[in-house]
C-alpha cells in the first residue's frame, strides 16, 4: 500500500513542482480527523467516490499543530498512531496529505481569504465538507457560504450528512468523554472500530507511546485487551 505524499505548509502546496497536482485536479476534504471515527469515515469515503469517478486526486488537508493548542493551551488526547492514520488514509485512496499551521495568522484569517489560497494551491475542483463546517476568522466560512462561493467559481461543494450515534452528532470530543469514563463500548461504537494505543513491550511492561499529548486512557482499572503489532506500512 502506498503512503499519502505528505506536503508541509503553505510553501510546499504551491510550490511549483505541485502544478502537476494543480493540472490533475483534486478531491479535497479538510479537517483535524484525529480519530478518523465513522464521521470522518463518511466524508472520506464519499470523496473516495467522487475522485474514483472524475478521474481527480485526493487531497486531505489537516492542520499542525491541532487547534487546541492555540484555542484552549493543550493538546487533546489522542485517539490514533500516526503509524494507523497514515494507512487508514490510504485505503481510501488518500493521496496527498497537507498539513497547514494553525497559528494565530490562520486563525485570523478571513475564510474567503482561507478558501481562495487553498483551492488555488490544491488545484481542487471538489469539496467534500460536513454540514458543520465552519473555516476562517471566527469560523465564518460556513457550508452554506463556502457552497454559494465555490458556485460562483466552478468549485463543487458537496456535503455529507454527519453520522450519529445515539441521536447525538459523532465527535472526537464525545468519543474522548467516552473514554474518559470508561465507557470502550461507546468509544468503540463512535470509531467504529475499537480503540488503541501504542506502546513497546518490556517484558511484562507495557510503554505507551503518543507524546508529547499521550493517548486517550480510560480510568484506572482492569480492562480486557488485545495485543498485537502496532500497523505499519512495509518497511518502517
Amino acid at each position: 500500500m502506498t503512503l499519502p505524499k505528505r506536503i508541509t505548509g503553505w510553501s510546499e502546496l504551491e510550490a511549483r513542482d505541485r502544478e502537476g497536482l494543480r493540472e490533475i485536479g483534486t478531491v479535497v476534504t479538510i479537517g483535524v480527523f484525529d480519530g478518523l471515527h465513522r464521521g470522518h469515515q463518511r466524508l472520506l469515503l464519499a470523496a473516495f467516490r467522487l475522485a474514483a469517478a472524475s478521474g481527480l486526486e485526493r487531497l486531505h488537508v489537516g492542520f499542525d499543530p491541532h487547534p487546541d493548542l492555540l484555542l484552549h493551551g493543550s493538546l487533546p488526547p489522542r485517539l490514533l498512531d500516526d503509524g494507523e492514520m497514515a494507512l487508514r488514509l490510504a485505503s481510501v485512496g488518500v493521496g496527498h496529505v497537507v498539513n497547514l499551521p494553525f497559528d494565530e495568522a490562520m486563525r485570523q484569517t478571513p475564510w474567503e481569504e482561507f478558501m481562495k489560497r487553498l483551492v488555488a494551491g490544491s488545484g481542487a475542483r471538489s469539496l467534500v465538507l460536513s454540514p458543520e463546517s465552519a473555516f476562517g476568522r471566527d469560523r465564518l466560512g460556513t457550508l452554506p457560504l463556502i457552497r454559494s462561493w465555490g458556485g460562483r467559481r466552478g468549485l463543487q461543494v458537496h456535503p455529507v450528512a454527519e453520522a450519529r450515534a445515539g441521536g447525538t452528532a459523532i465527535s472526537s470530543t464525545r468519543i474522548r468523554a467516552a473514554i474518559a469514563v470508561g465507557d470502550l463500548a461507546g468509544a468503540a461504537q463512535m470509531l467504529g472500530r475499537p480503540h488503541a494505543v501504542t506502546g513497546r513491550l518490556s517484558g511484562t511492561t507495557l510503554r505507551l507511546e503518543g507524546h508529547p499529548a499521550g493517548f486517550a486512557l480510560p480510568p484506572a482499572g482492569e480492562y480486557r485487551l488485545r495485543l498485537g503489532r502496532a500497523a505499519r506500512a512495509e518497511g518502517r
